[in-house]
């Protein structure tokens, strides 16, 4: 490193990207630091994975309790106690690392607490801090995009980040933005007795999913928790009195409204890039920072990853971008970035699993291909558990190697693993439905399905 610099390489955030990127540097003796302008841990310790995981955890395995009467459970007198739930995520949250810095400082990397802001290439000011690098790598996450509703600023509403925090729960609310996140927070809060409400401006919910996913979950919220799925539905405003919140919105050309208690914004997340990039080079817009393959921006030492980068966005997919980028920054590594095999999971219950292309994304593309739908109580498992909704929806190219598969039912998450190996490795349905499944598992539903295309 030149001795002009301060650091070889500063990380800006520490949310999946940013702490795998800054600790595999510091494992690597390069002088590091990183730059945190909230929580350490970023919102996949503090807001997001792991609160979500423990929140929506007790959702389910309440909801299963409720019901279990079928099973033998007497279940008409329980109750759960919402302190002790908010303290449970608090725990979960803690004993993850969130909020927490010294797993940087025991690593050996610097740290510093506030908003960086770019001055130069190589040059950044945190509060009254101004330190230079050799290399950075950007990892500033994403905020949430209200597109332009009006109001948004002057009535008080929760956010993904905020909305499991609430200290009291009420009695409506309404959920702006069906995609998987809004997906998510109508069933926790449905499950807790809520009377929840969505509001989504497609035709449907989880637009990017296949048409099955979403007749699946939109029957499932309504069944068994009585969301309100209001689709086609498009929100426009957003006003307030001492007694309740109304939201205004347009449906079959008509602009209409209702009053709720409550509201969480669960509409797109954009990048975070308003930090002076234009002063490093760094070209952006609206829909992210642009790297090239390598993950390097456009100006030649400073790499991204993460939800800076636009389009979809995971932990595993973040994390996996920063080490790449950090490889490639600090030993020229020349890797390219390979996003095949990688799950997108929505965590209602059942699950939603996809991998690889399904059928929105393909278009016209999917037409020579060859699928199969498995329904998901054709096998022993939605017997023994009692449990019918869902599928698993696989499609192949002729030649028998896997397209992409989307998988609806309890644990999908995990039966979604071997298909996502099996596209990475190039294994076709022949060879996946002779691969011997455990019987009675929700995974079996995949041997048929791959069978049916062998």
């Amino acid at each position: 490193m030149s001795k002009k610099f301060d650091y070889e390489y500063v990380v800006i955030g520490s949310g999946a990207a940013g702490s795998a990127a800054a600790l595999l540097a510091a494992g690597l003796g390069v002088k590091t630091a990183i730059i945190e302008g909230d929580k350490w841990g970023g919102s996949t310790l503090n807001s997001r994975d792991v609160p979500y995981g423990a929140a929506l955890g007790f959702a389910e395995r309440y909801a299963e309790a409720v019901n279990s009467a079928r099973f033998g459970m007497s279940s008409s007198t329980l109750r759960y106690n919402y302190p002790t739930l908010l303290n449970w995520q608090a725990t979960a949250i803690r004993r993850a690392g969130g909020g927490n810095q010294k797993v940087f400082e025991n690593a050996g990397i610097d740290c510093y607490h506030g908003i960086a802001n770019f001055i130069s290439p190589h040059e950044i000011i945190i509060n009254d801090n101004q330190i230079t690098a050799e290399k950075f790598l950007l990892a500033t996450g994403s905020n949430l995009s209200t597109n332009g509703i009006t109001g948004v600023d002057t009535v008080s509403c929760w956010t993904p980040d905020t909305a499991l925090r609430m200290a009291k729960l009420p009695k409506v609310m309404l959920v702006i933005g069906g995609g998987s996140t809004g997906c998510e927070i109508a069933e926790y809060f449905a499950a807790l007795s809520v009377q929840v409400l969505i509001a989504e401006a497609a035709e449907r919910l989880l637009p990017k999913e296949d048409p099955e996913v979403s007749t699946v979950i939109e029957d499932y919220l309504r069944k068994q928790f009585q969301v309100e799925i209001l689709t086609e539905s498009r929100v426009i405003a957003l006003t307030q009195d001492l007694k309740s919140k109304q939201v205004i919105f347009v449906r079959d050309g008509q602009e209409k409204s209702v009053r709720v208690e409550s509201i969480v914004l669960a509409t797109s997340p954009e990048p975070a890039t308003d930090f002076g990039l234009e002063n490093a080079g760094v070209k952006y817009s609206y829909t992210g920072v642009k790297v090239n393959k390598e993950l390097r921006t456009t100006c030649g030492h400073i790499w991204a990853a993460g939800d800076i980068l636009g389009g979809e966005s995971s932990t595993e997919k973040a994390t996996y971008e920063a080490k790449l980028a950090t490889m490639n920054a600090l030993k020229k590594a020349g890797n390219l970035v390979n996003y095949t095999g990688f799950v997108r999971v929505t965590d209602t219950f059942p699950q939603v699993a996809k991998v690889g292309m399904n059928e929105v994304e393909l278009g016209p593309q999917g037409e020579k291909r060859k699928v199969s739908i498995i329904p998901i109580d054709s096998i022993s498992a939605a017997n023994t558990n009692d449990f019918r909704e869902g599928f698993v929806k696989m499609s192949a190219d002729p030649k028998g190697q896997i397209i992409g598969a989307t998988i609806v039912c309890p644990h999908a998450d995990l039966v979604v693993q071997e298909v996502s190996l099996a596209i990475r490795s190039g294994i076709r349905t022949a060879e996946l439905a002779a691969a011997p499944h455990v019987a009675t598992s929700w995974s079996e539903a995949v041997r048929i399905a791959a069978r049916e295309l062998a």
